[in-house]
């Protein structure tokens, strides 16, 4: 059945962008499209599960995308992923990642519809990034791909160096074991001496109202320092930095410390834990060297630790292309830490994943 699936929105995304293909070139096209179509094939292996499931888990995903613009003022665009998934049962399902359409007039944006925000600067946290898709910290770049955005109207304008964003958000659509709500938010963006900073502020109905501060610096060639600050019924904080060295190495460090509320609390962490701290450590490197049959290679590590349990998570990518349209992988997840930590509290000892993708 999920191949069924994949396989009808495979040739729906096909179908919808073919005539793209051959449309005569103009001297100024009016009509622009682009669509794009992933499939992939990924499954889990779990290493000494303390709970009677299945030690493997797989899943089927296909993610077609496709976007239009007429004469650069009206947009659409749209992002679907159908995953079919067998573990203890099999089931399937499709999210819409994405579905917007936009106007451009002068100074302003308009756009209406799900879209995903990154108000955030953080790589595996954010406090400010209030109208974000969730922030994983043991899954900082979205592994599968399968977060989703928020149900919005959104107004922007842009002058000079100054950006301005008034969002309001809808929860009618969202999961109902979400806890997200309607929200009205403000963000306003400038540079100011080569930093990127922004003020945010807003409400959510029904909750308190919140306000926040982001700010981005890149110095030199090498660094790029990143910080954010929220108060949201209690203050968050992050502070991170990213180092890339001459030989592409990149490096990334983040400390973070939210309030122990329901907005904030993570998953694995008791209400009565107090306020938590964390540490991230990341290094990876996508071409390990510019020869041929090395430059297809990318390699990734990183830690995550609860520092006030002091239990951790490692993890790492290893992944290669062939040619444009295959890659493979292979990701791994190591958790350590007591039985009754974040981390330690995991009903594995250890998860490598192993997956294939095509991509059109």
């Amino acid at each position: 059945m999920r191949w069924r699936i994949a396989l009808s929105i495979l040739c729906l995304a096909a179908s919808a962008a073919a005539p793209a293909q051959d449309a005569p070139p103009t001297e100024e096209r009016r009509l622009d499209t682009r669509y794009s179509i992933a499939v992939s094939d990924d499954a889990t292996f779990y290493g000494n599960l303390r709970a009677p499931l299945p030690t493997v888990l797989n899943q089927v995903l296909v993610e077609p995308t496709f976007g239009l613009r007429y004469r650069n003022r009206w947009s659409f665009s749209t992002s679907l992923i159908g995953s079919g998934t067998t573990y203890s049962d099999n089931f399937t399902r499709l999210r819409v990642k994405e579905t917007y359409g936009g106007l451009s007039a002068g100074d302003f944006d308009f756009t209406m519809g799900r879209k995903m925000l990154r108000w955030g600067t953080g790589y595996a946290f954010t406090a400010a990034g209030v109208l974000d898709p969730p922030r994983i910290a043991t899954d900082p770049t979205d592994r599968l791909n399968l977060n989703v955005g928020r149900d919005m109207v959104k107004a922007d304008w842009v002058h000079g160096p100054h950006a301005v964003s008034l969002v309001w958000s809808t929860a009618a659509l969202a999961p109902r074991q979400s806890n997200l709500r309607d929200a009205t938010a403000l963000r306003y963006n400038i540079l100011v001496r080569g930093i990127d900073t922004s003020l945010i502020a807003g409400d959510d109905r029904g909750g308190d109202a919140f306000g926040g501060l982001t700010f981005t610096r890149v110095v030199g060639q090498a660094w790029e320092l990143h910080g954010e600050a929220v108060w949201r019924e209690q203050a968050a904080a992050l502070l991170g930095a990213k180092y890339t060295t001459h030989s592409g190495v990149t490096f990334y460090g983040e400390f973070y410390t939210p309030p122990n509320t329901l907005y904030f609390r993570d998953a694995g962490v008791s209400p009565q834990a107090g306020r938590p701290h964390y540490a991230f450590l990341r290094a990876g490197k996508d071409r390990l060297r510019e020869l041929p049959g090395w430059k297809e290679w990318g390699v990734d590590g990183y830690v995550v630790t609860n520092l006030d349990d002091r239990s951790c998570t490692a993890l790492f990518d290893v992944s290669r292309w062939f040619g444009n349209r295959f890659d493979a992988y292979v990701h791994g997840e190591i958790p350590a830490g007591g039985r009754t930590s974040q981390y330690g509290s995991a009903p594995y000892s250890t998860a490598m994943s192993v997956g294939v993708s095509f991509h059109l």
